[in-house]
């Protein structure tokens, strides 16, 4: 992790480590933080980054990659680093180094850069701290994040036993403000119209009708969810 000042780390504080992260976007490098319920990878997270590398564009190579073999899932593995530095107040943006992997990196996935790509941090469009001991959520709860052309939901994970879901939507109007650069963050929504447990995944074909939470009388918007990159259950069960 390269910061514009160094952080000191007391004995019992949080440890550089490795934290993979799914990529998904194309015209914006987007990461999802793998998480799981235990220290240090005990957080959610979703950022947007910018790419740079000695001699070749790595944005483009793993768009490429992307196109050529349609694979649904594409990891960022950076050197070990503390997590939390990332959301930390700071006036520069923060850095990672790291190799961008087609399929799980833990899963043989292979490399198809170097591990001396740069990926910048540019915005943090989610965060949230995991704790096991949460109350359980009462309603199906997602983060819509990207872009218009491109736009992602996350499922917001709670407590164990949980999944990590990643999926491309389709976003009807009149909601497609959601997503426009002046808001640059994700917009936390309730998702309910499917006859299914809250606790269950989104399945590629449904389509689910999204209220914001923050805002329910703004009205809300028809979701059809076209593709499905990640789904995860082992890593967040109790």
């Amino acid at each position: 992790m390269t910061m514009p000042h160094e952080h000191h780390h007391e004995p019992n504080a949080e440890q550089p480590a490795v934290h993979g992260m799914l990529i998904v976007g194309e015209v914006r490098v987007l990461m999802s933080h793998l998480p799981m319920f235990h220290a240090p990878h005990d957080y959610q997270i979703i950022i947007e980054t910018s790419l740079s590398a000695p001699g070749f564009d790595p944005r483009q190579k793993y768009v490429d990659d992307r196109h050529a073999t349609l694979a649904p899932i594409y990891t960022w593995v950076p050197k070990p680093f503390v997590l939390s530095d990332l959301l930390k107040p700071n006036p520069a943006s923060p850095t990672m180094v790291g190799a961008i992997f087609r399929g799980h990196f833990e899963r043989g996935g292979i490399a198809i850069t170097g591990d001396d790509v740069e990926a910048r941090v540019e915005r943090i469009l989610y965060s949230r701290r995991l704790i096991a001991s949460d109350p359980p959520l009462t309603e199906r709860r997602y983060v819509i994040f990207g872009s218009p052309s491109e736009p992602f939901l996350a499922h917001v994970i709670t407590r164990p036993p949980d999944f990590d879901q990643i999926t491309a939507v389709e976003i009807a109007a009149p909601r497609a403000d959601w997503l426009t650069d002046s808001r640059g963050v994700g917009v936390a929504l309730k998702i309910d119209g499917i006859d299914r447990a809250i606790n269950a995944p989104l399945r590629e074909g449904d389509q689910v009708n999204a209220t914001q939470l923050d805002a329910p009388s703004a009205g809300s918007a028809v979701l059809t969810v076209r593709r499905e990159f990640y789904l995860e259950t082992g890593d967040l069960a109790p």
